[in-house]
């Protein structure tokens, strides 16, 4: 499967009892891992929130995105170690489709035949 890229897009929530530092080089931590397997596109850090339920008896968790491309070899790896990471209350991964629209899938003759089309048929329609 080498040469394959997707795109990617991991949450994690952090234990607020790692402190300040502790968060920090935790997700300086998966942003290095992930840069070395791939390429980061937007890293988002939501901050501290209240979670909706409690886990593992807390309340609150430091909630971080990163969106990446990389090969989808390196999913597995990366759950791995977000399961064997002290700190790490939850994780997930999710691959990102890109479907293109429904004018690029026409050929470019019939996209213009259907946006002269729409006016006229708002007219019959009208009458």
């Amino acid at each position: 499967m080498a040469g394959i890229v997707n795109s990617y897009e991991t949450v994690m929530v952090l234990s607020t009892k790692l402190g300040e530092e502790g968060i920090a080089s935790t997700v300086e931590k998966f942003k290095a891992l992930i840069a070395a397997h791939g390429t980061i596109d937007v890293v988002d850090e939501w901050g501290k929130r209240r979670l909706a339920y409690p886990i593992e008896k807390q309340t609150e968790g430091y909630y971080a995105l990163i969106s990446f491309k990389s090969e989808p070899d390196f999913i597995s790896e990366l759950n791995r170690i977000y399961n064997i990471t002290d700190g790490v209350l939850r994780s997930a991964v999710k691959k990102i489709e890109v479907k293109p629209s429904k004018l690029q899938k026409k050929a470019p003759e019939q996209a213009e035949t259907a946006v002269e089309a729409a006016p006229a048929e708002a007219e019959t329609a009208a009458e």
